[in-house]
């Protein structure tokens, strides 16, 4: 799980901006018919979720401000399709956000903060521009809402592209191998992994062009994640360094190093193997709101033990051990595919 101290902070919004900007609450896509929201049973004074916390803020406001156990009772039922089960409209006035800035809604995931994720939660709705937002949201959800400003910041909310991994670098001869020096428990926890956009958006003017299919595979693959950054010198000389973040082992750019002997000695510990496996063009996604633009995102779900790996020695002769560890499969769900959640992220294009 990671730990909200130790994400990175972004600079505040004014006071005065961060107390006025929020999510204001409609029944209908021309945000015209107020809808009355309740959080943990109490309501929301101008059916407005506040927008004053960053993505990347550290303290009590973890990445966001959360709102628990949302209810809408005024709020029309989307359907009794399979993938609207339980769904209400609800539609959100938004204000012009700041020159490079976007406002954020996500939806907590079952499992919280996650190892393998930096967002607090499930996008549904990311907007760079004012206007009435659509999102289906079921009776007891918990909404976040976040912000953040500027190229870099924002990169970690743009799930639509492949985020930069962490590296580990050898100089001057082959890494250490490693061994599994602590195992915190023997039985793996079930974690949430980054959300990853499976189509490309797309504007739904009227039905039936409004579901999408995924025609382009993207990968799942076993991951070693670690939130403190590594460097020593071995024994024999060897300049190693392995940076916090996580390092997605993939068979097609498998090659010698750190990570690739950090994730061995795990597959020895736990009897598994290097696995990867795709989201294919067989597993159709849902329905989009007429009038909006949106993507499919999928989230999955990892296997991941947590523990200790000892890589050697240093050139002092101290044994170097690498604390914290996770190293994580993915979950295959029954059918053979990869197990995890599918969700529509809406845009403002």
């Amino acid at each position: 799980m990671i730990s909200p101290s130790r994400l990175l902070p972004l600079f505040l919004l004014s006071p005065t901006l961060a107390l006025t900007r929020g999510f204001v609450a409609y029944k209908e896509k021309g945000c015209n018919d107020p809808l009355d929201i309740w959080s943990d049973g109490v309501q929301i004074p101008n059916n407005t979720l506040l927008i004053d916390h960053s993505i990347r803020e550290q303290g009590t406001y973890a990445g966001g401000r959360t709102y628990e156990n949302m209810t809408f009772p005024a709020a029309h039922a989307t359907g009794d399709m399979d993938q609207d089960a339980g769904v209400q409209f609800v539609y959100w006035k938004i204000e012009q956000p700041d020159p490079g800035c976007q406002y954020m809604m996500m939806k907590e995931t079952p499992r919280g903060w996650q190892v393998l994720s930096q967002m607090p939660g499930d996008e549904m709705l990311r907007i760079a521009q004012e206007g009435c937002y659509y999102t289906a949201l079921a009776p007891n959800d918990n909404v976040i809402t976040s912000y953040c400003c500027g190229r870099d910041d924002c990169a970690v909310a743009e799930v639509e592209y492949e985020h930069k991994e962490a590296q580990d670098t050898t100089n001057g001869g082959d890494p250490p191998t490693c061994t599994v020096k602590k195992l915190y428990s023997s039985s793996p926890t079930v974690e949430d992994g980054e959300q990853i956009a499976v189509t490309r958006p797309q504007t739904c003017e009227a039905p039936p062009a409004c579901t999408h299919s995924i025609t382009q595979s993207r990968q799942i693959s076993t991951a070693v994640s670690h939130f403190q950054s590594f460097s020593w010198t071995t024994e024999e000389g060897i300049d190693v360094s392995f940076e916090a973040g996580i390092n997605f082992i993939e068979q097609s750019t498998i090659k010698t190093g750190l990570a690739l002997n950090i994730a061995q000695s795990w597959m020895d510990e736990t009897g598994t193997t290097l696995t990867q496996t795709n989201i294919t063009a067989a597993q159709e996604a849902g329905r989009q709101e007429v009038g909006t633009v949106a993507f499919y995102s999928f989230t999955p779900q990892y296997d991941c033990w947590k523990g200790d790996v000892s890589c050697g020695k240093d050139n002092s002769g101290n044994e170097k051990v690498l604390e914290n560890i996770s190293f994580c499969q993915p979950r295959i769900s029954t059918t053979g595919d990869p197990a995890g959640v599918f969700r529509m992220v809406y845009t403002s294009g």
